[in-house]
């Protein structure tokens, strides 16, 4: 008889529990504490990005399967992977819509406190993959003007693509970039001195891509000096060890959290689960919607009488997703000392509340609303009926 699969799993992936219970014995283990030693007995090994995963950890185990619930891949050694006939999946594209929308709450409340108006806008979108392409829709539908920078699809003509120094010069710059070191395109550190002088002074600044895409020190010495605008930041070098002074001189800080949508995570879990069922040639039987809860946002009523505008936007979105609060959270460990911070920023990414996409909600318009049915459906609501 075939022994049964051990399983360890990183504590932070969601119904876990739910999906992998019964293929196996399962053990969740802190994601930062995952070593090779404990790994001594382990078939799979399921994490997120916090987990890096190469030879060290592995060699010499019996893992066979690493499935990462997070969608970019610069913590795994894919090399190394497949080297050793290890088969492995991550969760690219599952909580894309999650910093789309968490990059167009970031745009709505800059636009609240600074008295920017977006619609007119250039927004330039440096990388244009699963999440940059949702960036573009909602961008567009709060009347932006979106500029494309992504040399591997502008070589096989899938955009319109523009040089960095055009898409650094527009009025706003949001990263969607993956992580890398090597190849034709590296991106390590492709925000530094030489390329942040291309911004204008008043440019909006976003990055939810990775930390390490931007030099911590040019990005500082360029927000210290004025010579670039409005700043948010939901990646940071050397997590969870980051610079604190960089988090106190941007506009918005936030915990690595972008992506953090409960719909999002449970989609990684998700394409994890059904790679490992294909990997052991067995039906998937789990789904997210078993387990995911209903939205705590169900129906958002607009006042008949609200004029449409950039605010009225903005308060429904916040009804859904208060970016503030997780401004909020992050600056609260400020008055921790330097020793306590890293732990407690993991803390917030771990006990991260619930937070449910725009989709998960309905919106009840009035008639004759159609530019705001408009507008909303471009962000990604999907449930939109008239008052009875």
């Amino acid at each position: 008889m075939k022994k049964p699969l051990n399983i360890i799993a990183g504590e932070n992936i969601p119904y876990v529990h739910e999906a992998f219970q019964d293929l196996g014995n399962l053990r969740i283990v802190p994601g930062r504490s995952t070593t090779s030693a404990n790994l001594k007995d382990t078939n799979i090994l399921l994490i997120r990005s916090i987990t890096q995963v190469n030879e060290a950890l592995l060699k010499d185990t019996p893992v066979e399967f690493v499935g990462s619930a997070s969608a970019g891949t610069d913590h795994m050694d894919t090399d190394y992977l497949q080297s050793g006939n290890i088969g492995f999946a991550s969760a690219t594209g599952s909580n894309a819509n999650s910093v789309a929308e968490y990059v167009i709450a970031a745009l709505l409340f800059l636009g609240k406190q600074q008295d920017i108006s977006l619609e007119g806008k250039t927004i330039g979108i440096v990388g244009v993959g699963n999440i940059g392409r949702l960036v573009k829709r909602k961008a567009e539908a709060l009347g932006m003007h979106p500029i494309l920078n992504d040399p591997p699809l502008a070589k096989i003509g899938k955009i319109e693509h523009h040089s960095l120094e055009e898409t650094l010069r527009c009025d706003v710059v949001t990263l969607h970039t993956p992580l890398t070191t090597d190849g034709p395109y590296p991106t390590f550190h492709l925000l530094n001195e030489q390329t942040l002088s291309h911004m204008k002074p008043s440019a909006i600044f976003i990055n939810a891509a990775r930390g390490e895409v931007v030099d911590t020190s040019a990005l500082l010495d360029a927000i210290t000096h004025q010579r670039i605008g409005p700043t948010i930041i939901d990646v940071w070098e050397q997590e969870p060890e980051i610079n604190w002074e960089l988090f106190q001189a941007a506009t918005l800080g936030t915990p690595h959290i972008a992506g953090h949508s409960l719909d999002g995570k449970a989609n990684g879990t998700f394409m994890i689960y059904t790679a490992l069922c294909k990997h052991l040639d067995i039906q998937p039987t789990w789904q997210p919607i078993q387990s995911l809860p209903p939205s705590t946002v169900p129906l958002i009523e607009i006042d008949a009488q609200a004029p449409y505008d950039q605010e009225l936007i903005r308060a429904i979105i916040t009804n859904i997703y208060d970016i503030q609060a997780d401004y909020g959270r992050m600056q609260a460990l400020l008055t921790a000392s330097s020793e306590e911070r890293p732990p407690l920023f993991d803390a917030l990414r771990k006990n991260y509340p619930v937070r449910r996409e725009f989709h998960q909600s309905t919106v009840i318009l009035s008639e004759g609303t159609n530019k705001l049915r408009q507008i909303l459906d471009g962000l990604g609501f999907q449930n939109m009926r008239e008052e009875i």
